[in-house]
């Protein structure tokens, strides 16, 4: 299959077409080689994404970068971002903002709510004093550019907290983070995926039916497809499966190794 040619226009046309509207504030993930090999096309998309929410709306995207957790020092300033070249570039484009706690799961904004977003000093990336909660909160419009749910949803992290998934565990991450010239110490936790245990997620069955309800907006751009969505309502859609069941979202073949009180049964 050819390369597509998409320009700045077609991802405003498609941006309209998925209800993306001056005013809004969107969170967008990326999976970019869906836009072709166009000049400058990131650069474009990326004007695309501010020009149609405007000044009064905002642009949002994630700058993970685990390295801290490995021991390196974090600086906002110059610490790349590890979730995509659109991400990296948008990073560091004039007039984005970027937070700075916890500094592996940082998120880079740029308009209305840019300041409150990074100003958020969260102890754990999906608590109740996190970035996603503050977006769960403004009900922020999930922009996904070619990439699928199970990569680009941070309200799935924000939902296994919330419910406490079995299969993660509370873990502290001490490191170095540079701020305004000085390096201080920064405790952070995470409720992190237990490596001891195979548990990779899968929410597909279930975003399946998700694209089938009224509330997803999904377009072809390229070669894939961009959806658009509010938060709140992925999350309304997907709270009756977590109480039901907080293995929800594993594999059916992972599911098995746990017993009726979530508890992992390691073989003998």
């Amino acid at each position: 299959m050819p390369f597509p040619k998409v320009t700045k226009k077609d991802i405003v046309d498609k941006l309209e077409k998925l209800k993306v509207r001056r005013g809004d504030d969107i969170y967008v993930a990326s999976f970019t080689p869906i836009l072709g090999r166009e000049p400058n096309i990131l650069e474009h998309t990326i004007d695309a994404l501010i020009e149609i929410v405007g000044a009064s709306g905002t642009v949002v995207m994630p700058t993970f970068n685990w390295d801290y957790c490995r021991g390196e020092i974090f600086n906002p300033e110059t610490t790349p971002s590890q979730v995509g070249v659109l991400t990296e570039i948008f990073r560091k484009r004039p007039g984005v903002l970027r937070s700075l706690t916890p500094p592996w799961c940082t998120f880079a904004a740029i308009g209305k709510y840019a300041k409150d977003i990074v100003n958020v000093r969260g102890t754990s990336p999906f608590g109740i004093d996190s970035i996603a909660q503050f977006l769960y909160e403004i009900n922020v419009k999930y922009v996904l550019l070619g990439c699928p749910y199970k990569d680009a949803v941070i309200h799935t992290h924000w939902l296994e907290e919330k419910y406490e998934v079995p299969y993660r565990y509370w873990k502290q991450f001490k490191g170095k983070v540079m701020t305004n010239g000085k390096t201080i110490t920064d405790v952070s936790y995470m409720y992190a995926r237990n490596l001891e245990i195979n548990a990779d997620i899968d929410p597909g069955h279930l975003t399946e039916l998700f694209d089938r309800t009224d509330k997803v907006k999904i377009e072809r751009l390229g070669l894939g497809k961009v959806r658009s969505f509010r938060a709140k309502d992925y999350c309304d859609f997907m709270i009756p499966y977590f109480e039901k069941d907080k293995l929800a979202i594993l594999k059916p073949e992972i599911k098995k190794y746990f017993d009726e009180y979530g508890k992992y049964k390691f073989a003998e």
